[in-house]
């Protein structure tokens, strides 16, 4: 997975770091810290004045289908370990990054969750949380965290298991409910 295209691509890319400081620290903060303002945005839907609970309903999906991902990659990544870019190649990294395995890779998993669920949900700014995964994708290949393959895997991961929880969210009415209904218990809704 570290050969050919993929890495030529990897290595393009993370050429391009190291020339200019400011986009260097700014590719740096949405590779690491762009996903927290994006599963955050998730959270925001909680709080919606939507109509029948469907912001509650979108978090609860959302969170669902990071946290599934985040399973799935797990075992994906036993299975199939793949060495970061900065393991295998001489890359020019910008962040602290994980010594486990690049394939798939969770950031993109997790953004991809969020960003497909705020597009099937219909949620405000979805536009906006798309883009954010979009650029955390391109920027972990650019800081030399991982291959293109890797966030192409894992924006298709996310993707899939958001289009999953929202084909079986008639099936979760009762759940959903049940955790919406103790929300509004202890006022958190």
């Amino acid at each position: 997975m570290d050969r050919g295209l993929n890495w030529e691509l990897a290595r393009d890319l993370n050429e391009l770091a190291g020339q200019i400081p400011l986009v260097d620290r700014l590719a740096a903060f949405i590779a690491t810290d762009l996903i927290f303002l994006i599963i955050l945005s998730a959270a925001v839907w909680w709080f919606l004045p939507l109509a029948r609970d469907r912001g509650k309903r979108a978090a609860l999906a959302a969170a669902a289908a990071v946290a599934s991902g985040q399973a799935l990659n797990l075992v994906i990544s036993h299975i199939f370990y793949v060495p970061r870019p900065f393991m295998a190649h001489h890359v020019f990294l910008l962040v602290n990054a994980a010594h486990d395995s690049s394939f798939p890779s969770d950031h993109a998993t997790a953004a991809f969750s969020v960003a497909m669920t705020a597009l099937l949900w219909r949620m405000p700014g979805r536009r906006f949380v798309l883009l954010g995964a979009l650029l955390i994708a391109v920027a972990r290949v650019y800081v030399g965290a991982h291959y293109p393959a890797d966030v192409i895997a894992g924006a298709i991961l996310g993707s899939l298991w958001a289009s999953g929880f929202a084909v079986l969210d008639p099936l979760l009415t009762r759940p959903y409910g049940l955790v919406i209904g103790l929300a509004r218990r202890v006022h958190l809704a």
